[in-house]
């Protein structure tokens, strides 16, 4: 059933959503202080591409108020656009159901 999810899931839109991921992974990487935020984009690009049987842990934050900021840069380089693109995939999946 992974193998079924993936492929269809690949097909109908996780290809565009990975690449919007990996071209805010390279945005962010052409900053200094972004490159260790792009690495991390770049790891949710690729579970963009096959999600189903994966697993996320979370880990405690520690950073403090660098999280707000980067939190911030994210949203302007990418976020935002990857978002309303999740939103529109939703709907469409939901109303092709």
């Amino acid at each position: 059933m992974r193998l079924l999810g993936n492929i269809i899931w690949f097909t109908f839109g996780g290809v565009f959503i990975a690449l919007e991921y990996f071209v805010a992974s390279f945005l962010l990487c052409l900053t200094i202080v972004g490159i260790p935020f792009g690495i991390q984009t770049f790891k949710l690009g690729l579970l963009a591409l096959w999600p189903f049987g994966k697993t996320i842990k979370e880990k405690e934050n520690t950073s403090g108020c660098l999280s707000i900021f980067m939190n911030v840069w994210w949203i302007i380089f990418g976020g935002l656009a990857i978002c309303i693109s999740h939103l529109f995939m939703g709907v469409l999946f939901s109303i092709t159901i």
